[in-house]
């Protein structure tokens, strides 16, 4: 009785907080590039998206620390490495976006110029970064997938 209910609680999270969450996550990436270019057009700094990337960690914290809730990653064995490399995209996004916003708290065009090549070395950089994690650990589906299944 206990593995059906904890079943059911994963698939009732999976659909009505992770596909939300994953569909955030991919339009979050197009939020902040289009936010990037308001601010660049307009002149002035723009919104901080730091709320939805700690909205995204609680929720992925959350299924991944869990045990009833980590089952979702493995019935669907791409979302674990999705949800990673996305959420470090984010991350890496919002950062740039954070310094491009200090940059431009100040009406100075020469200012708005150096944390614009600030912005674009911080993506740069973090995805260098990520590039190099992802080179040495390699991204697969969840560590003891088949413990997991043998159990259920």
């Amino acid at each position: 009785m206990k593995s059906v209910i904890s079943k059911a609680v994963c698939a009732i999270y999976l659909v009505i907080v992770m596909i939300p969450t994953m569909l955030l996550m991919i339009m979050s990436i197009f939020m902040s590039t289009s936010n990037i270019n308001m601010i660049r057009t307009t002149g002035f700094a723009g919104p901080d998206d730091m709320i939805m990337l700690s909205f995204f960690g609680l929720v992925i914290g959350l299924s991944l620390l869990i045990p009833a809730l980590r089952q979702m990653y493995y019935w669907v064995p791409w979302l674990y490495p999705f949800v990673k490399i996305f959420l470090i995209n984010v991350a890496i996004l919002i950062a740039a976006l954070t310094v491009l916003n200090f940059g431009y708290q100040v009406q100075n065009p020469a200012r708005h110029t150096i944390f614009f090549i600030l912005t674009i070395g911080t993506i740069i950089l973090g995805r260098t970064l990520m590039g190099f994690y992802f080179y040495r650990k390699n991204v697969e589906h969840i560590e003891g997938a088949t413990d997991e299944r043998e159990k259920a």
